[in-house]
């Protein structure tokens, strides 16, 4: 079978079903991530991904995992149906490193994890994340038992359990008693059609594919239709496209070459047939040809018989009158100065020396005639009236470049005020932290959309050696003064799983990042 991987160039197969794959952060996927990495962070709240089937639920829940920090704990559990809540809890506690001493039954797993949230903080301030996919698989005991691990230490930061499964997960959530638990939700929407043509081409490019783009909407378009947003269906018709494209440009090759034969033999046969009437007619021109070259010379005298010998050969008639030249000049010596008379003009060696002086008739006045000059003397008499007309434009770009130099501190002074507003604040208080994501345009955005804008303060700060963008809101003198001010925000900030932190810390953070 052709191979379309050769054929393009290509170092991998670009859609197989390889999780460890670059993702495509579009329709969304991004600020997913940065969403989950934010309040894995600063909160405790219990983390639910949602799609429909085949949407990229595991895709995404690979690069969150891919996202973390190298100190974080793992627990990954791909769930099938039939696997029990002992099971389940056996693999996180081994996931995690934890030595539960005795019979691994379902109380001493939970006892070991209650253990590990209540008194062991992870070193180096790393977090402990459980991601359980295919979690609409988790029967509603389960869901119960992992519920209320959560609800028994509300202000622990060290577990996080994320979720991604199907949309009826959410219905087996509500069936469970979530009185105390925080829980945030995201959606995973389908791609659209422009989505899932930047898609197909992302994917080629990550496996290193260097031409111009392949997948274009009209192609994609039934493609799309007829997955109805299952990225399976959308590889398995790229890659029956790919291989179409090789197959039918190698098999093309094959069916000309039947052909070929046919062909030459037309061709041939048409050739030697033009061929044959083109020697017919060269025959009778050649044969009419001699016949006249011979009556020609045959009233000369013996000249003729040398000039026979040369017709033999194919020569034309005109070589058989060189020879006699000799002949007449020989015998007509008179004749020789009247040519070399007429024929002075041609060697120009043989004119005199005295007859040259033609030559410098090159009309070196022309040169001279460049002494009108006096007219480009005028032209230096507008130079004084230019001058000043070119002097009146030149303050207007030294005008403009002050204020666009001016510009540049107004906006860079605004984001470093807010920061030195929270570096004046006393170190012992607390204010609440609402978003941090790795990109500033979103957390200004995301402060534009707020109704209480005027209130949040953004700061820069350092993540895994990148810049992260935090958003907070308020002072408070302790941390239950902070808790207690949560209930008053917007909902949208609320649903967002807000954290109070301390703004000593965060002026440590404020100090590093400058």
């Amino acid at each position: 079978m052709a191979d379309y991987r050769q054929r393009y160039g290509l170092a991998e197969d670009p859609f197989s079903d390889d999780y460890s794959f670059p993702l495509f952060t579009g329709a969304g996927r991004r600020q997913v991530l940065d969403r989950l990495l934010h309040l894995c962070q600063f909160s405790s709240s219990l983390l639910v991904v949602m799609g429909d089937y085949g949407v990229g639920k595991t895709r995404v829940a690979h690069g969150f995992m891919d996202s973390l920090s190298e100190h974080d704990k793992l627990s990954y559990l791909p769930l099938k149906s039939g696997q029990t809540s002992r099971e389940l809890l056996a693999a996180m506690v081994e996931d995690l490193d934890l030595g539960c001493d005795g019979e691994p039954t379902e109380t001493s797993l939970l006892a070991c994890l209650d253990h590990m949230m209540a008194v062991d903080p992870l070193e180096d301030d790393g977090l402990a994340v459980v991601v359980i996919d295919n979690a609409h698989l988790l029967a509603g005991e389960t869901l119960q038992l992992l519920a209320d691990l959560l609800q028994r230490h509300p202000q622990q930061t060290s577990l996080h359990l994320v979720l991604f499964g199907e949309p009826v997960l959410m219905d087996n959530l509500d069936r469970c008693n979530l009185e105390s638990l925080l829980l945030n939700d995201f959606y995973l929407q389908p791609f659209t059609l422009a989505e899932t043509v930047d898609y197909l081409n992302f994917r080629m490019e990550m496996a290193d594919y260097l031409g111009p783009e392949i997948f274009t909407e009209s192609m994609v378009n039934p493609w799309w239709r007829q997955a109805q947003g299952q990225l399976s269906i959308i590889h398995q018709s790229a890659q029956e496209r790919l291989l179409e494209s090789v197959v039918t440009q190698t098999s093309a090759p094959l069916v000309s070459k039947r052909n070929l034969p046919v062909m030459h033999i037309l061709a041939i046969s048409g050739l030697i047939a033009l061929v044959a009437v083109l020697f017919l007619y060269m025959d009778e021109d050649s044969s009419e040809q001699p016949a006249a070259a011979v009556s020609v010379p045959a009233p000369a005298s013996a000249p003729v018989a040398s000039s026979g010998v040369d017709l033999t050969r194919t020569d034309t008639p005109v070589q058989p009158i060189m020879p006699s030249l000799p002949a007449t000049q020989a015998s007509q010596p008179a004749l020789a100065p009247a040519p070399s008379a007429e024929d002075k003009v041609v060697p120009l060696a043989e004119l005199p020396v005295s007859s040259r002086p033609q030559e410098p008739a090159i009309h070196v006045p022309a040169p001279t005639q460049v002494a009108a000059p006096p007219q480009p003397v005028a032209v230096p008499e507008h130079k004084p009236q230019t001058v000043p007309v070119a002097a009146e434009p030149k303050p207007q770009p030294s005008a403009s470049k002050p204020q666009a130099a001016a510009a540049k501190p107004v906006a860079a002074t605004a984001g470093s005020a807010q920061e030195r507003t929270i570096l004046g604040w006393p170190a012992s208080h607390y204010t609440i932290q609402l978003l941090g994501v790795s990109n500033e345009k979103a957390a200004r955005d995301y402060i534009a959309a707020q109704p209480n804008k005027a209130d949040l303060l953004m700061f820069k700060s350092k993540r895994q050696g990148k810049d992260w963008f935090v958003v907070i809101t308020g002072r408070y003198p302790s941390t239950v003064q902070a808790r207690q001010a949560m209930a008053s925000l917007p909902s949208v900030q609320r649903e967002a799983g807000p954290w109070p932190r301390e703004i000593g810390a965060i002026q440590q953070e404020i100090r590093a990042a400058q």
